[in-house]
């Protein structure tokens, strides 16, 4: 320890002694060592940190596969659930819940809020009671009961963290519930980019005239269960997968078409963000690897003007072993001062990456900078400085001290210029493959902007209004409210059209239903063979969303709830299921019912141009448009375009919609074009970084590229002397140091060129429109690549045409 203690001590005075070489160092580290810092503590709080409930690695999703499709969808039917529940052996406990908006009343100002319906289950199977008051109980399952939970927020925020708030009669959604607790400050659930801020029972779900919980073909539930001790997540998937085909021999015509899939909870909830976060995580790694290499090339060339320092202390007796020990632990020392200056950096760099993240990246906001994020910082600091500090150790092992004592220190070292040139290689190669990937991304992001959606998003102001049914319960009253609303927001100042739809594109929001061709036999058993997705709209739609018609007609005022059903689809429904025909007087069937009056046969009377609906990257699939009219929804997303900037109606239009109804809150309220941004958020966030990370590589590889260069032509000045003194002339002597230069940097892009075709497959199910090869953006960046590299070159080459012939003769 004691020695250990000297080296410390000798090692921070050679590095006080050197300031500028050692802010260089720790600057570069401090970039390398803050950004994995500041992506690791996302990837600790998304994918490593355990989930925040009782045993959750026996937390099991369970939902359907698609066995036509082959794709998973983890969202069942009531009865299936119910099913699942019955028959199982494998689950301690299976329990449903859905998210859904509700709209609170009796607590302040009508509020429309986040909220979960929830089975019984649920919160004993988390390990989770509440703070006050009790849990749900299986009585509540049943319908009748109204009984809400409160999250902790909520209950601070609209009942003034009342101790008394249990038995508390509150309006949700028309209906009134009894507040029967309030659950622990930072308990979520579920794990959503939305956070949950109450809780009601499953009972809501058995009422009404179509109960869900008796629709068999009303895929809505996400299910969650806890294995039995002892019993494999293959064990449950089997017995998931026998339930599933009972239930299909069983119910022909609702769940023939699926199997079922039992997967872990923890990757239900990590979904698509695994693949990407680890892409980050290793193009930082990259930098690091490339601060790295800077830096032992930086040691390096110390290391060549401290030779006869070492082979004087190897000379009076230092062994090999305690020459490397002080070089390494220099190294480290240098190292953990990064170490503390990349901490420093990540501290503002978290703060940075979390107002980039995407909405949709689940449990993001949890992070932070914790005991495991420091841990990390520390190691990986301890072995970046082991690592630059190999190559200087090394290079002393070999050291000949005959020959170094009688040099006295003149010249180099042509094993550590080998070495040098070699990490430069890597710098460019690694440098190379993250502009590639960034490349891609950009590439890729570009085209993902100049996708059409279909319509026109620009100055158009969304809104969504939701009547509760208690309230709103015959059409007529519901078609009154938004005629009275459109009037109104039609006769604003600035507005050119107003109209509505449920549900909006590129909301989020989704709704499928199956449907028959009249004429077309069915298989038995399959009465929809069909699916499509359902568009309920409002007058006026596609002309206030600039939706082209291009066969038959609109909606009109005769499409009233008893005139001929009529339906409007979509050019992708057209050609898949009429190709060569002319569908207008064709009659489907959309598998939903209105007014009670069950599924009703509807001409098609007109043809639309397709929209963009789930999101840019993904093509448009079949859609039907019925008139809100002939289907009055209770839930409307109402669409104004305008002719001022949208943003500006929106207190007037609260306004509106309070003076019809005070206990209507408007909610999900954005331009269309702020939706499109929400959209393409997550390619952004990754575009973005790696684009970053790949400028900062950039950077460091050149400054090395460029301090190599500098230092052997600083180590070839009298070389270089004699070579003019001779006759060069200083266009070759530019040439040779330029050709040396662009020797390693052409080595460095053939290797990054080689790893790039590996790599960039991974980012594969990152791109949209572009192939993980394409052969533009390769040779862009290696375009690019080269001019920096000249550059990089260039000032060296030109401070060598500097050298003066008679002071280089006499250097040393």
């Amino acid at each position: 320890m004691q020695t250990l203690w000297q080296d410390v001590r000798y090692g921070a005075r050679m590095l006080m002694k050197n300031p500028g070489f050692s802010l260089v160092a720790i600057v570069a580290l401090a970039l390398g060592i803050g950004a994995n810092s500041a992506i690791f503590s996302v990837i600790n709080a998304v994918l490593l940190r355990p989930l925040p409930f009782a045993e959750p690695e026996r937390l099991v999703s369970v939902g359907n596969t698609d066995l036509k499709q082959g794709t998973n969808e983890f969202y069942l039917t009531w009865p299936d659930f119910a099913d699942y529940r019955a028959m199982n052996q494998s689950f301690q406990t299976l329990a449903g819940f859905d998210e859904r908006d509700v709209t609170l009343t009796g607590a302040g100002e009508a509020a429309r809020l986040h909220g979960a319906m929830v089975t019984s289950d649920l919160f004993p199977m988390l390990g989770v009671g509440p703070q006050i008051g009790r849990a749900f109980t299986a009585e509540e399952e049943k319908p009748g009961t109204h009984v809400v939970l409160l999250s902790h927020g909520l209950w601070q925020r609209r009942f003034n963290a009342d101790a008394n708030v249990v038995g508390r009669a509150v309006g949700i959604n028309g209906r009134s519930y009894t507040v029967a607790g309030v659950m622990p400050a930072g308990f979520a659930f579920p794990l959503g980019a939305e956070p949950v801020e109450l809780w009601i029972n499953a009972g809501v779900d058995g009422e009404g005239g179509a109960p869900l919980m008796k629709q068999r073909g009303n895929h809505y539930l996400e299910v969650l269960g806890r294995l039995k001790p002892g019993v494999t997540l293959a064990q449950a998937q089997a017995e998931i997968g026998r339930i599933a085909a009972n239930l299909g021999q069983q119910y022909p015509d609702t769940n023939s078409a699926f199997g079922g899939i039992a997967v872990p909870f923890y990757q239900r909830v990590t979904g698509d963000a695994r693949l990407a976060l680890l892409v980050l995580l290793g193009a930082v790694g990259c930098v690091l690897l490339i601060a790295c290499a800077n830096v032992a090339n930086l040691l390096l060339a110390r290391a060549s003007a401290r030779r006869r320092e070492i082979a004087i202390r190897a000379a009076l007796g230092a062994g090999r072993g305690r020459v490397v020990r002080q070089l390494l632990t220099e190294s480290v020392l240098l190292s953990l001062c990064g170490g503390v200056a990349g901490m420093m950096l990540a501290l503002w760099g978290t703060e940075v990456l979390l107002a980039m993240v995407p909405k949709g990246l689940p449990r993001a906001a949890e992070a932070s900078l914790d005991g495991r994020v420091l841990g990390f910082t520390l190691l990986i600091s301890l072995l970046t400085g082991m690592l630059f500090g190999l190559a200087p150790a090394w290079q002393s092992l070999r050291t000949d001290l005959n020959d170094t004592l009688r040099e006295g220190g003149r010249g180099g070292d042509g094993r550590g210029s080998r070495v040098r040139s070699a990490l430069i290689v890597s710098e460019v190669a690694v440098a190379f493959l993250l502009l590639v990937c960034a490349g891609l991304l950009i590439n890729s992001f570009w085209r993902l902007r100049q996708v059409n959606p279909g319509f026109d998003p620009k100055s158009v102001l969304s809104f969504r209004v939701s009547l509760p049914g208690t309230q709103y319960d015959k059409p007529e009253k519901v078609e009154a409210f938004y005629q009275q609303l459109s009037s109104r927001i039609q006769a604003m100042p600035g507005v050119v059209s107003v109209s509505g739809v449920n549900p909006l594109p590129l909301s989020g929001n989704n709704a499928g239903v199956g449907f028959a061709i009249e004429g077309q036999p069915t298989e038995p058993g399959r009465p929809f063979p069909y699916d499509t997705y359902l568009r309920v709209i409002r007058p006026d739609y596609f002309q206030t969303m600039n939706i082209q018609l291009v066969a038959g007609r609109d909606f009109s005022e005769r499409d009233k709830l008893e005139s001929t059903p009529v339906v409007i689809i979509n050019e992708s429904l057209a050609k898949r299921y009429f190709p060569n025909q002319n569908p207008l007087g064709r009659r489907i069937n959309p598998s939903f019912g209105v007014d009670g009056r069950g599924v009703l046969w509807r001409e098609i009377v007109g043809v639309v141009k397709d929209v963009h609906h789930a999101s840019l990257s993904e093509d448009s699939d079949a859609e039907v448009y019925v008139a809100h009219t002939q289907a009055p929804w209770n839930t409307i997303t109402v669409v104004a375009r305008t002719s001022i900037n949208p943003s500006s109606l929106i207190q007037s239009v609260r306004n509106e919609v309070r003076s019809l109804n005070p206990d209507l809150p408007v909610y999900d309220i954005r331009t269309l074009e702020e939706r499109i941004s929400l959209t393409v958020a997550q390619p952004r966030f990754q575009m973005l970084l790696l684009t970053i990370f790949a400028g900062i590589a950039l950077l460091l590889t050149a400054v090395g590229l460029y301090g190599v260069l500098a230092y052997n032509v600083a180590q070839r000045t009298q070389e270089i002397g004699i070579r003019m003194a001779l006759g060069a002339s200083a266009g070759k002597v530019r040439v040779m140091v330029v050709r040396q230069g662009m020797t390693l940097a052409l080595a460095g892009i053939g290797l990054g060129l080689i790893a790039s075709f590996a790599a960039t497959r991974l980012l594969a199910s990152l791109l949209y429109g572009v192939t993980a090869t394409d052969p533009l953006t390769f040779a862009l960046i290696g375009l690019a690549m080269l001019l920096i590299a000249l550059a990089a070159c260039w000032i060296p080459a030109r401070r060598a045409t500097k050298v003066d012939p008679m002071i280089a003769l006499r250097y040393e």
